[in-house]
């Protein structure tokens, strides 16, 4: 089987077929050579690591000249037997020209188009048959991947890096421990946070999980890095009552002990709550028949725009998401804001969605004081719908049940 690709943007619409069909070779159409061999470059690479073997090969014509792309269409129809048409993707002329040539060669031909939302092949020839298709899930590395960016994982070179969070049942207990005393009052929990992190930074060694120190010099020290100080005590005494710290003194000398590295991280690392929580809930999530809702779900993706191919000066364009999700082929880029932020999110997330998931990305924006933000608020949800970006704000105030519903319709076009 052959499968005629119109190259386009939307890297997911020029691969499906080859994940799904499992075709013995694949003849990118379209009028940039150059894009069409880089890409299927990407694409081989990242089909072999998963045990598919495809032929690429690409067809370079002028997207303006309808006979020239005829022309093109019929070569490979005659060089090629049983060949399928992907009208997934392609600009108004390839489709047209198609058109023409199934005419000319009904018998040789057929044609589909791959619906993303609910994983379907639709039969494009009226001849009521559409190819074998295999499942398949991307993950949220594929997906990077497939766009030519790199998934940056920990390397002891590296200080910004996609950490790899393990979700234990006890782990997931304890993301809802902190939640719960994190949405009583998010502003307080973040200051309370930033100190943490600032105090570990200053009192204890990096593999440590026991903090000690002086609550009269700590003040100082953070007083004369033009920092606040911020020790609240039922915050304190809700962790260690949560079994997230042990060992709690709150006296001149303030000590205890992290329950784990991971707990660490969580009340170290400002914003963390809010994001571990809406992942936890995220992966919890299942449809009607058991099955996971999400297939794949990772906190503080990096990003590193140029994958392998880096500039020669060496410069990296790397950016976080706060939490992506993949619903079968389609990713969902989530930026959460537990407090006060400012329009240039929505350019950040905007930008990376639409560089690493195209016109199938769905961006979402999960906040917990967006109303309190008053006018800027306003021109933040005006913003957010010119984008495209889907707002769910309040979520410290919402019951679970809400927020499960909420969260399973991400994916949606809706």
């Amino acid at each position: 089987m052959t499968i005629i690709e119109f190259y386009d943007k939307n890297h997911i619409e020029n691969i499906a077929s080859s994940l799904l069909c499992r075709p013995e070779r694949v003849i990118f159409v379209g009028d940039n050579g150059k894009a069409m061999k880089r890409s299927y470059a990407v694409y081989d690479s990242f089909l072999q690591l998963r045990g598919i073997n495809v032929q690429f090969g690409y067809c370079s014509v002028n997207k303006n000249k309808l006979g020239d792309i005829v022309d093109t269409l019929t070569h490979l129809v005659e060089k090629y037997e049983d060949c399928i048409f992907d009208l997934t993707g392609g600009d108004d002329l390839f489709l047209v020209a198609v058109g023409i040539v199934m005419e000319k060669y009904p018998a040789l031909t057929r044609a589909h188009r791959f619906n993303f939302f609910n994983n379907s092949l639709i039969d494009c020839d009226c001849d009521g048959v559409v190819c074998q298709t295999k499942s398949f899930e991307m993950t949220v590395e594929g997906n990077i991947s497939i766009y030519g960016g790199n998934f940056v994982t920990y390397a002891p070179d590296r200080s910004f890096y996609t950490y790899n969070w393990y979700f234990s049942g006890d782990f997931i207990n304890d993301i809802q421990s902190i939640w719960e005393i994190c949405r009583k009052n998010e502003s307080l929990w973040n200051a309370q946070i930033t100190t943490l992190n600032r105090l570990v930074s200053m009192y204890s060694a990096q593999d440590s999980l026991s903090l000690s120190f002086e609550r009269s010099e700590a003040q100082e020290l953070i007083k004369s890095e033009g920092l606040c100080f911020t020790l609240v005590e039922w915050i304190m005494y809700s962790l260690a009552n949560s079994g997230l710290i042990y060992n709690l003194r709150l006296d001149e000398v303030v000590s205890f002990t992290f329950k784990n590295e991971q707990v660490k991280r969580c009340l170290t690392v400002a914003g963390q709550a809010l994001e571990l929580f809406v992942a936890s809930r995220l992966r919890a999530l299942k449809d009607d028949d058991g099955s996971a809702i999400y297939n794949d779900v990772r906190v503080g993706v990096v990003i590193d725009w140029c994958g392998d191919d880096e500039e020669d000066d060496g410069v990296q364009t790397l950016n976080e998401i706060d939490v992506m999700a993949m619903h079968g082929l389609i990713p969902i880029f989530i930026s959460c804001k537990n407090g006060k932020f400012t329009i240039d999110e929505l350019y950040k997330l905007d930008a990376v969605a639409c560089e690493f998931g195209g016109d199938y990305a769905k961006k979402v924006l999960i906040a917990t004081g967006l109303d309190r933000l008053g006018a800027r608020g306003e021109h933040i949800r005006a913003r957010a719908e010119d984008m495209g970006i889907r707002i769910i704000d309040g979520l410290d105030s919402l019951p679970i049940d809400e927020i499960d519903r909420i969260l399973k319709s991400l994916w949606c076009n809706s």
